[in-house]
């Protein structure tokens, strides 16, 4: 064996083979290190096994590596924001009409109940076909176009975090007097108009109310709840 090979030989078995190998030792603040650390170990490794690959500190700078923390749920959350591998989508990573869609049928399905139930409250004939097609053909698509309208999907603005926030605010305002409008107005409706405006407009009225409520969430939704409550207090409507 030449002395070339020996020195070849006995420089890889002084490499560390494993981690257990690698000396561990306090990092001196004044002088020299006298051993290398893992960080070097790795990018030697690298570049012997992979003489083509992009050295380490190109892949750590081009963005491999993501900086996470464990959030208060336990779970592995991503400083910047990114989404980690094998977790889902945030909700409003989730398609525009996907979320139209989801809220529209819905809500769809609220109209055909509530034509239902108020024509049959009247003891009058009640036509399957009648309401179904009258829910697929107006209801469903009017609701489409107000949900996607209102959920910012129809008209898309790119504006600051600030205004987003007012635009938001805004919107939240709107299902609160809309909630407030239409409960008081399906009260005064169903107590003291026929029963022809009532089959007629009770129940798009009621899905619209309904539909203010989910929107404005647990405290808002009971904003939206108090004012109908209040008018038909105010009126003495009954509640039975």
């Amino acid at each position: 064996m030449s002395h070339k090979q020996r020195r070849k030989q006995s420089s890889r078995a002084a490499e560390p083979q494993t981690a257990d190998d690698v000396p561990l030792a306090r990092p001196s603040e004044n002088g020299p290190r006298k051993a290398k650390t893992l960080y070097e170990i790795a990018a030697e490794r690298q570049a012997a096994l992979m003489p083509n690959s992009k050295p380490l500190q190109d892949a750590l700078d081009s963005g491999n590596v993501v900086n996470v923390a464990i959030g208060p749920d336990g779970k592995v959350q991503a400083l910047d924001g990114s989404t980690l591998p094998g977790q889902s989508a945030a909700p409003e990573d989730i398609s525009p009409w996907l979320d139209t869609l989801l809220l529209a049928v819905s809500l769809s399905f609220l109209h055909f109940t509530l034509e239902a139930l108020v024509v049959h409250q009247y003891a009058e004939v009640l036509r399957w076909k009648h309401v179904f097609w009258h829910t697929v053909l107006q209801a469903f698509p009017i609701l489409t176009l107000l949900v996607h309208f209102m959920h910012g999907h129809l008209v898309s603005v790119k504006v600051s975090k600030q205004a987003s926030e007012v635009v938001n605010g805004l919107r939240q305002l709107l299902y609160l007097v809309v909630a407030n409008v239409a409960g008081c107005y399906l009260i005064y409706l169903t107590n003291d108009r026929g029963y022809m405006a009532v089959m007629k407009n009770a129940p798009s009225i009621g899905t619209v109310w309904v539909w203010s409520v989910i929107e404005l969430g647990l405290f808002g939704a009971l904003a939206g709840v108090a004012g109908p409550g209040a008018y038909a207090w105010y009126y003495g409507y009954g509640v039975f």
